[in-house]
């Protein structure tokens, strides 16, 4: 299972965020680097001071009163000790290390260059003990030390030993201040704030980008459903809308095709009826009983067929204007047509109100949908369901109900099923392509599927 996004909007939009994720940690690791790296030469500078102070004034006093400046000087992050002989001091550091070697040029510079420094970086927070001892620190210590020192979770330590003029090594035991991790709780938030609104406007560009797309595969998608609606808004950044107009050209395009197109057919279909007419006169004047019965016969299914023809291609081309319609009483008069010859019929529910639609077309619908269901089931069961979003009739029928897979083919024009329904039926397979036509003329669908029980729901849904 993939989890990146199908649409352009999700795939567009985990892009950016993406970017900015990264953007925004490399920003907040450029910071972190900077604020505390400005920390560490601050800090360097003001102990730098401090221990060249100390060193000259240690040097120009008597061993004897030494011992009052030790005391005065050492603090929380500053001790000091005098020793006969230097501190011992395995960091693993070169004498060549460049935070090392700074500390030591500057410290020179505060003394006076009269004095030798030897300057030590020790990850660890104290150097423990100053009786001569090596101190010692673990591999990875040193390395954050050396190279990330102000990432360490505590300050790391300087061991800053001084040689005076009588041979005596004043050691200095610093603990150097840095930015630790634990101080992003500072910078988070800063952060976090800035990635919600670079998001936020990504996720609006990207909105308002993909939109117009969006409603141009609506179009699309209900151009097969009404040909006849209106262009679409031209609207969004140029290439969308030069697609968009593309597509009101190709959607005029097929509109003009198929109303041309139902217009020649239902001119061919109206010429036929004249030789037909002439060929009825003519059956009837044979004196043969049983050949003027079969070709009366023919020509009644001729007829038949030519003038269900003309409704399909009425059905197709109609543009009638719209009216508010009673659906419940046209249902009603449908119905009480089929019940004065003994059919069996039964409504429930009543729409909210009237629908907006052609009358003679939506009376055509219901007419073909619920003469499938008494011809094939012997009655129908109509349930009427509104809403301020649509207006959906169902038609139920109990007889033998039509395979799964045939349950889209038989609304193709002239298919008729009658391996699976009745052999004497008649018709000429256009009653449910008539149907779904003047439905979704009117934004609207037909549908069909078999009950759970027994028999066949034929289902008119029409949008509000």
């Amino acid at each position: 299972m993939s989890f990146f996004p199908r649409s352009l909007f999700g795939r567009t939009l985990l892009v950016l965020a993406a970017g900015l994720l990264l953007a925004q940690i490399g920003s907040m690791a450029i910071h972190l680097f900077d604020r505390g790296s400005s920390v560490y030469r601050l800090a360097s500078l003001q102990i730098a001071a401090r221990i060249g102070q100390a060193a000259r004034i240690l040097d120009r006093l008597p061993a004897g009163e030494r011992h009052k400046v030790v005391e005065e000087v050492s603090g929380r992050h500053l001790r000091v000790a005098l020793r006969e002989r230097p501190v011992a001091v395995a960091s693993g550091f070169s004498e060549h290390d460049p935070y090392e070697k700074g500390f030591t040029e500057s410290l020179a510079r505060q003394i006076g260059g009269s004095l030798p420094v030897r300057v030590d970086v020790n990850p660890q927070p104290r150097v423990r003990g100053f009786a001569g001892e090596d101190v010692s620190a673990g591999a990875f210590d040193l390395w954050m030390a050396r190279h990330f020192y102000f990432l360490l979770p505590e300050p790391f330590s300087m061991v800053v030993q001084v040689g005076l003029q009588d041979g005596t090594f004043a050691v200095f035991d610093v603990n150097v201040p840095q930015e630790p991790l634990s101080r992003l709780e500072s910078l988070v938030p800063v952060l976090l704030l800035l990635l919600v609104l670079c998001f936020a406007l990504a996720a609006f560009l990207v909105r308002m980008t993909t939109r117009p797309l969006n409603r141009l595969a609506r179009a699309a998608d209900a151009i097969g459903q009404d040909p006849a609606s209106g262009p679409l808004e031209e609207a969004g950044p140029s290439e969308i809308r030069r697609v968009i107009a593309a597509f009101n050209r190709m959607q005029e395009r097929v509109r003009r095709y198929l109303v041309e197109r139902g217009r020649l057919l239902s001119a061919i279909s109206h010429d036929l009826k004249t030789p037909i007419t002439r060929l009825r006169l003519r059956g009837e004047m044979l004196p043969d009983p049983e050949l003027r019965a079969k070709m009366l016969r023919d020509l009644d299914e001729m007829q038949t067929m030519v003038g269900s023809t003309l409704d399909f291609f009425a059905a197709v081309g109609k543009d009638a204007p719209r009216q508010p319609v009673d659906v419940a009483a046209l249902i009603d008069s449908v119905c009480e047509d089929r019940r004065e010859s003994g059919q069996a019929l039964s409504v429930r529910g009543v729409p909210l109100a009237p629908y907006r639609a052609d009358p003679q077309a939506l009376r055509r619908c219901l007419e073909n949908l619920i003469e499938n269901a008494v011809r094939y089931g012997a009655s129908a069961d109509i349930e009427i369901e509104d809403s301020p979003e649509r207006l959906r009739i169902a038609i139920r029928d109990r007889g033998p109900g039509i395979p799964e897979g045939e349950l889209e083919r038989v609304f193709e024009p002239f298919v008729r099923l009658d391996d699976s329904r009745n052999m004497d039926s008649g018709g000429t397979g256009l009653g449910l392509s008539i149907a779904r036509n003047i439905a979704r003329w009117h934004g609207g669908d037909v549908t069909l599927r078999n009950a759970s029980s027994a028999g066949l729901i034929a289902e008119l849904a029409l949008p509000r």
